[in-house]
């Protein structure tokens, strides 16, 4: 059995840093790493091996939030937050778990054969930010990501995906990259793994979980016709409101402008069918509402630094480890 502890003298406080502790602590170095363009944010992939148990502990750091995802074989994991243990169960692939910053870490991996994970070390006050930015944490003053405790989300599946392609074969814009990942990670992770999520505060404010029924009609009413060409008044009109209260409604609740929020499911929905090699780009574009596939690769490239024909090669070719 292998037990380690990272011991407050040998460690920096940054996220960028934290691949470099962590290998101080388990004695190896990481299998990838990289680091975004702004050195705010990191990630590493890590692969244990040679032992069939692992124990890592850590002191809290304040500073950081550590989203965690296995990558490869079949482990139990166990994990004690602040002394406390959580839960303990098989850790399937991509399944995801949180350290959330100022949280003291203790997990055991047991394994008869090698198993892999996928660190990413997010900046809290960049979570702190993107919170404020969107208006949800005014009343609350503060955010605390939450641990899904080993379940699977697929959006945040995803990314994670996304983030070790960049890893995997890096280039001259990898690492501006990883900046915009990390933003759609901390929006998720927000949305649907933190404090906020669901909180009296957000849905008085936003009305979200969709309790407003005009805004939970828009939503359902821009999904039906993410294809179609939908402006503003369309909106108004649906729900009997202005274009300008429908504009506020809709950013209030969902934290972005009706336009923007089409847009990002567009693309969304582009990238869940990219995975499905008997359509081709022109057909998904078709399908998204683009007006060619010129237009959803100027929008992805936009968005994610990444074209369509990059991200399925990724998406298909799914040998990560």
């Amino acid at each position: 059995m292998i037990s380690r502890s990272f011991t407050e003298s040998s460690c920096t406080h940054t996220a960028a840093s934290a691949p470099e502790n962590i290998a101080g602590a388990v004695g190896f170095a990481p299998h990838r790493r990289i680091t975004s363009a702004s050195h705010g944010v990191s990630a590493a992939i890590w692969r244990f091996r040679g032992e069939r148990v692992y124990e890592l502990r850590g002191p809290a750091r304040e500073g950081i939030d550590l989203v965690s995802l296995a990558l490869s074989g079949k482990h139990h994991h166990t994990y004690f937050g602040n002394g406390r243990k959580k839960w303990s169960r098989p850790h399937p692939a991509f399944h995801m778990n949180l350290v959330a910053a100022g949280e003291h870490p203790r997990g055991i991996f047991r394994s008869e054969r090698p198993f892999s994970y996928l660190h990413v070390y997010l900046p809290h006050r960049l979570v702190e930010r993107v919170a404020a930015q969107s208006g949800v944490m005014k009343a609350a003053g503060s955010v605390t990501l939450t641990d899904p405790m080993c379940s699977r989300d697929p959006f945040v599946e995803n990314i994670a995906r996304q983030i070790v392609r960049e890893m995997s074969y890096p280039d001259a814009y990898s690492a501006m990259t990883i900046d915009l990942l990390a933003q759609h990670l901390v929006v998720r992770l927000i949305r649907e793994h933190s404090s906020l999520s669901g909180s009296i505060t957000r849905t008085e404010r936003s009305v979200a979980g969709y309790r407003d029924w005009r805004l939970k009609r828009l939503v359902e009413y821009l999904e039906a016709h993410v294809s179609d060409d939908v402006g503003l008044n369309d909106l108004a009109e649906l729900v009997g409101l202005s274009a300008a209260r429908v504009a506020t409604l809709f950013r209030e609740g969902t934290g972005e402008p009706p336009h923007r929020w089409l847009m990002n499911r567009r693309v969304t929905k582009a990238c869940e069918l990219l995975g499905n090699p008997s359509l081709s780009i022109g057909e998904i574009a078709q399908q998204c509402g683009f007006a060619s596939p010129q237009h959803l690769a100027t929008v992805m490239r936009r968005l994610l630094a990444t074209t369509p024909t990059e991200f399925r090669a990724g998406k298909l070719g799914a040998d990560i480890v």
